[in-house]
Order: structure tokens, then sequence, then C-alpha cells
């Protein structure tokens, strides 16, 4: 295992060595262009892409994170992938962060290598904005690329400074450590954002074995690592000193953070080597992890219809993402003796509101199944299944309410009330 890791260290020190001419090279050719001369882009507007309530997912950023590629948005790499996936998302920049109702959004992404108003903005006082980690609290799923010192700006209380005790706090107590390095190694193979799983067509298969392919060089790999780290966190990716691409729960939500160049690589100024893998896989997981959140019940609810005010049975399973097994609505007593089973899932839709910093989620999910008629001799029911549309209401079991569930069928039969044994999951993984 010792001979094995010194092998590949030793063939990535060779690699480097060889690339680091073509590096060179590259980058004086690209120092005497007209756009390396000039300021960088900055977005005119911060209503270029406006928010809307269908508008799910927020960009945060103040100008685009490197000079654009002429093959891509010049709004910034992060703008290319996000339009790349039709993802419905708008942008705002930081100084509408304290301002802006985040309810609404279940996804934002924070864009890296911004200028000193930015990250003042997002960490007023040195801690990053309330408006953002309540966001997260509540069950938002964060991907923030925070490499900094590349634009004039850095979360820091002093300027680029390397010393931890000058970070500025991020979610959950994290802080960081400036430190450029050009080797990162990957220490969870298995992690979708590594295996490009959720990549789309711009994603795929993160390597480690020469420069300027997927994690090395790039004059930087990462421009720090991250530290005081929150119990429970996954390191993704590494450099000497530390992680330099993490995930960690906090709250209800998820919060995905890199100090890695994930957008420069994007956006490399010559196309042949322009590397859109890690950024594409990381706002793939994110979508992912978002769309794939824990959505069942189980239990006994008190119904206001049927056989009078008794406890009947309910069951919902819509969360194939997470455990492949089969959506179904079902319930082996839906109020009036009879048994149900859904036989198709239509559609399936999960809401939230939020009042007083308390968020109320609720499930609705409409189909097919068939009803059962009971059995005259104490059996579970007669097979005669019945066809019905259905519609399945269940509002989340939270600490101070105990959920409530609702069932329409097309047979003029309805049922709801509280849930009075068991629960309802509609968050989380």
């Amino acid at each position: 295992m010792v001979l094995a890791t010194t092998e590949k260290k030793g063939k990535k020190r060779v690699l480097r060595a060889r690339a680091r001419l073509v590096t060179l090279v590259l980058l004086a050719l690209v120092l005497l262009t007209p756009a390396a001369l000039s300021p960088r882009l900055d977005v005119v507007r911060g209503d270029t892409f406006p928010c809307s309530s269908s508008r799910t997912v927020l960009l945060i950023q103040d100008s685009p994170p490197r000079f654009h590629a002429p093959n891509h948005d010049p709004n910034g790499a992060d703008v290319s992938e996000l339009r790349a996936r039709n993802m419905p998302f708008c942008m705002i920049t930081s100084d509408q962060l304290a301002s802006t109702d985040l309810s609404h959004f279940s996804e934002i992404i924070i864009a890296s290598t911004q200028n000193q108003a930015f990250y003042d903005n997002l960490f007023p006082g040195g801690s990053i904005d309330p408006n953002l980690s309540g966001w997260v609290q509540r069950g938002g799923v964060l991907s923030a690329n925070m490499a900094d010192c590349a634009a004039g700006g850095s979360w820091s209380y002093t300027s680029c400074g390397s010393d931890s005790s000058s970070s500025f706090t991020f979610i959950g107590g994290v802080t960081h450590v400036v430190s450029f390095s050009n080797d990162n190694d990957v220490s969870i193979p298995s992690h979708p954002i590594i295996t490009g799983q959720f990549g789309g067509t711009d994603g795929g298969q993160i390597g480690d074995n020469s420069c300027l392919q997927d994690l090395d060089c790039w004059q930087y790999a990462s421009h720090g690592y991250l530290t005081n780290l929150p119990a429970g966190t996954t390191i993704i990716l590494a450099e000497s000193n530390g992680p330099v691409f993490i995930e960690y729960r906090y709250g209800d939500g998820l919060v995905i953070v890199t100090t890695t160049s994930i957008e420069w690589r994007y956006d490399y100024f010559q196309h042949d080597f322009q590397n859109l893998k890690l950024l594409a896989n990381e706002i793939g997981y994110q979508d992912f992890k978002t769309n794939c959140q824990k959505n069942d019940g189980e239990g006994e609810f008190e119904g206001s219809h049927g056989h009078g005010h008794f406890k009947h049975h309910f069951r919902h399973d819509h969360q194939k993402c997470q455990d492949n097994e089969g959506d179904e609505v079902s319930s082996t007593d839906r109020g009036d003796g009879k048994h149900f089973h859904s036989t198709w899932i239509q559609s399936g839709q999960v809401d939230k509101s939020v009042q007083l910093g308390q968020v109320t989620r609720t499930v609705t999910i409409i189909g097919l199944g068939t009803i059962d008629e009971p059995s005259t001799t104490g059996g579970i029911g007669i097979a005669s299944g019945l066809p019905v549309s259905f519609t399945y209401i269940a509002v989340e079991t939270a600490p101070t309410s105990p959920g409530w569930v609702s069932f329409s069928f097309s047979d003029g039969f309805t049922n709801a009330g509280p849930v009075t044994s068991g629960s309802i999951v509609l968050h989380g993984w």
C-alpha cells in the first residue's frame, strides 16, 4: 500500500513537471491578450436574471467569478452551467441578500472570487448573514464556492491573510485559512461529486493523475483549506493542509462548500483545457439532494367521516430515489371499512410555508388505485379491485403538532383528520 501510494505521488510529480512548461506558455499567451489587460466584466444590473415565484434556484454574485470564456455565458461559469441544465434560476447581488425573502428557494449557489464588498455583505460583522443561515437551517441546500483572494476580496478580517484567526465565520462555525495549492486529492472516490453520477452532459468521473485535467494545477487548484468543521462533516477533496471540498448538515438543511478553483477551470481561457466536470457535478449533486429527500408516512389518523370519529390507517412512500422502492399510497381502512392501494402515481408535490420561523411541509399525491370491499367473514377484504382516482394530502409531523392526513376518492368518499400514531416525514436524507 505504501509503495503504491509513493508510485502514485511520483507519477503525479512527473506529469505536473511535464505540464508546467505548457501551463507557463499558456499563461504567457493569455497575458498578452486584450481581455487580460482589461478589468473583469461586472454584471451591469442586479436583475439580469430577475426573480419570481417560479424561480426556485438562487445565484448570489456581484460579478462573474472569472473572465468568461468566449464559448460560455458572459455572466460566468455558474450561469453557464445553470442555463445548460435549464434550471429555474435567478440572481441577486450581495447587497440584496439581507432584504431578500429566501423562503421559496430550494437551492442557493454562492459564486467564488468576488470583491471585498461582496464578502462584507455576505458576512456582516464577520459572521454569515443570518438570513442565509436561517434558510439552510429550515431545509435549504446550499452550494458555496468560497475560493477568495483572486478579485480583491477575502472572507477574512485581514486582506487575504493566512492566519485562521482572521477568517470570517461561515455557516455552522466553519472558517478557513488562505493557502494556495496546486495538488488536491480525492478523499472519497465513491462520492457523487467525484463519480459524476448527477453531473449531466458536462459532468463526469473526476480523475487525479495529471495537470490541467480534473484536479491539479490550474494556477491554483485551491485557494485555501477549511477549518473548524462541524461534527459529521464529509470531506470530499483535500490538500496537504486540510479539506478543500466538504458537505455537512446544518439544522434541516445541507451545506456544500469548496475553496477549489471550480469556476476558473470551467471558464479556462484555452478551450482545449476547459474542465466543466467539477462544477457540473456539484450543481447536479445539489439538485439531486434538493429533490430527493425523505417523503413517507405511516400510522393512524382520527377520521372525520365514515365510521364516525375512529382511528383509520394511512401509508405513503414517495421517495423512490432514496430507497428504490415503488411509490405508493395505501390504507388498510380508509374510514369506511374498505381497503385502498394505489396502482399509479401521477404526481407528488411537496410545498412548504414559513410562519414565525417555523416550517410547515405538505405533500399532495394524485393518482389511481383500487378499492377492496370489506370481508363479511373477518378477513382482510375481497379483492374486488374497484378502480378509483385519489388525492392524498399529508402535513408533516412537527415537534408541536402531530401531522394531518386527508383522502379524497372519485367514488365520493373523503376522510381527514390529525395523526394519532406514527409519523409523516417530508424532509432530510
